[in-house]
């Protein structure tokens, strides 16, 4: 009797047809043929039929027979694009929604980062995206949140320690750490950050090294951290590539860097890969995801098919994904088919051999409980500056602020606890530059606390409380009010983040609001983004708490 231990997995089934589909014993699903096929491990341009079967690609060669042929006439056949780090959640979109967003541009994969709904709900938060990636229609892989809280300056609503992390590091899909923030408790040898990272030992531990350079870069490096995308100058890239980092290049709607990197890529470094960490869904719509990278790039002429190996390839082996990121025998047919390899416009998409149209069947989000908006106490908090403090400077392409002179606020910012304790600050900004009524929503990295922009004349005070108490009764999300009365609002009922809108609605209403805020006087280009990411303490120089204002680099509350 033949011993069950020894009858084949279904991986091995699938791999032996795929040996008899190469060597032409049975036929593959589907033949792509006259496609110029781009070989980014070793960066030429091969010619071939394309046979793929159960998904996968069988072999490249002459005269391939399959029962769906597809005539790339010429066009250029490269892997589907990966994203190594993103936020989805940023994008305010469910990943059913990123998915259609990003999927006619090329990307077939993205590391999501979910610390922005872990914050909010745990590790529910992090099974939660991973369910719902699965149904999306796009692979969505995921890295276990460090940080959370992202430092001690910070309560979010939940929580995780060293034991939570190893945890979730066991989910099926979970690929490794994701960045860990909290750089001064690793130079500082705090026993709960050594306990996490100890807990990544073995795996991938990615980094986030804003500021950090020299001694402190290196120290950073030796504890065994294996990348950063925080650099935002041509210097902190060329050190972090020295120090046996991997680079990731990013360019979000909030913090570009990719134009100050270029120099960088020019040299070809081997490990680098290009990542947006936060993107807004307007501009996924109007500039793009990856691809408007790779036309950048190009544009600045850095050789195309190294610039693919950077969203393909090098994001598949950071993340030791064996089986994606080369269009190659044995590899998943996650495939992008280029008009040219100059303007990046999409032909057609496949994911598992299965076309794109095919994927774009409604798809139904999972249900995520909880992550409301409990603002306490902001109706009768005291929202009073006091004129000696900082004023925090922000800058309108970057997320790190600065330290601006005394006198020279703009705009009211307001930052209250969401999960119902009651803690309420308010701090002076320059650069926000409303001049009538407020905004609030209630995503605000990493905590995601309600933040609140208001104007300084009489009624801003009366605004600012409306906005936000608008998002509390919305459940989450964003709202402009002028005069008491809303203007314009947008609800993000999943964990206080995320819409189930297609992204084409939640793009208009984002423009919306962002016309609402420029007619008001804010001239940030992506206001929404920026405003997000001015109560992070772990990103200098100047941000705002629930607690209050803190100086990042002194390490202290104001």
């Amino acid at each position: 009797m033949p011993d069950p231990s020894l009858s084949p997995s279904p991986e091995t089934t699938l791999r032996q047809r795929l040996v008899r589909v190469a060597l032409r014993q049975e036929p593959a699903d589907l033949v792509i043929r006259n496609a110029q096929i781009v070989s980014v491990t070793t960066r030429e341009l091969l010619s071939g039929d394309v046979a793929i079967a159960g998904g996968y690609v069988a072999a490249i060669g002459p005269d391939y027979q399959a029962p769906e042929l597809v005539d790339a006439g010429g066009k250029y056949l490269a892997p589907g694009l990966i994203d190594g780090h993103i936020h989805i959640e940023s994008s305010m979109l469910t990943p059913a929604s990123f998915a259609r967003a990003v999927r006619p541009r090329g990307t077939t994969g993205v590391v999501a980062e979910p610390h922005e709904i872990v914050n909010v709900l745990g590790e529910v938060g992090l099974r939660w995206i991973l369910e719902a990636g699965e149904k999306s229609g796009l692979r969505v892989w995921g890295s276990q949140p460090s940080c959370v809280p992202a430092s001690s300056f910070e309560e979010g609503g939940t929580q995780l320690g060293a034991a939570d992390i190893a945890r979730g590091l066991a989910v099926p899909g979970v690929l490794g750490l994701a960045e860990m923030m909290n750089y001064p408790g690793v130079l500082s040898a705090a026993p709960e950050v050594w306990a996490t990272l100890q807990a990544a030992r073995g795996g991938r531990i990615d980094g986030h090294a804003a500021g950090l350079s020299g001694d402190a870069l290196q120290a950073y490096a030796a504890a065994g951290i294996h990348s950063d995308h925080e650099a935002t100058t041509e210097a902190e890239a060329r050190e972090r590539v020295r120090a046996g980092l991997w680079l990731m290049v990013r360019e979000g709607s909030a913090a570009r860097n990719l134009e100050a990197l270029i120099p960088v890529l020019r040299s070809q470094p081997r490990r680098a890969l290009l990542v947006s960490d936060d993107i807004s869904a307007d501009w996924l719509l109007e500039k793009g995801h990856l691809d408007n990278q790779l036309r950048r790039l190009v544009a600045s002429g850095i050789d195309p098919l190294y610039a693919l190996s950077l969203a393909t390839c090098n994001a598949a082996e950071y993340w030791n994904l064996m089986d994606v990121g080369v269009v190659a025998a044995g590899f998943r047919a996650d495939l992008v088919l280029f008009e040219d390899l100059q303007d990046f416009k999409v032909a057609e998409c496949w994911l598992g051999g299965q076309p794109l149209a095919s994927l774009d069947a409604p798809v139904t989000t999972p249900a995520l409980l909880g992550g409301g908006v409990d603002a306490a106490g902001l109706a009768e908090a005291d929202l009073s500056v006091p004129a000696h403090w900082p004023v925090i400077g922000v800058r309108p392409d970057q997320i790190e602020t600065y330290i601006a002179p005394v006198g020279s606020g703009d705009t009211k910012l307001v930052v209250a606890d969401r999960y119902g304790r009651g803690l309420v600050s308010a701090a002076l900004t320059s650069g926000i530059g409303l001049q009538r009524g407020a905004v609030a929503l209630s995503v605000l990295h990493d905590a995601h606390h309600l933040v609140i922009a208001g104007a300084l004349g009489p009624g801003g005070d009366a605004d600012i409380r409306a906005a936000g108490l608008e998002v509390q009764r919305l459940g989450g999300g964003v709202v402009v009010v002028d005069g008491g009365q809303v203007v314009v609002s947008l609800p993000l009922p999943y964990g206080g983040l995320m819409s189930d809108w297609p992204p084409a609605e939640v793009a208009a209403r984002v423009r919306a609001i962002q016309l609402a805020l420029h007619q008001r006087g804010c001239p940030l280009p992506e206001a929404l983004t920026t405003l997000s990411f001015l109560g992070l303490s772990v990103i200098p120089d100047l941000k705002l708490t629930p607690r209050g204002l803190l100086d990042v680099r002194a390490w202290k509350l104001v």
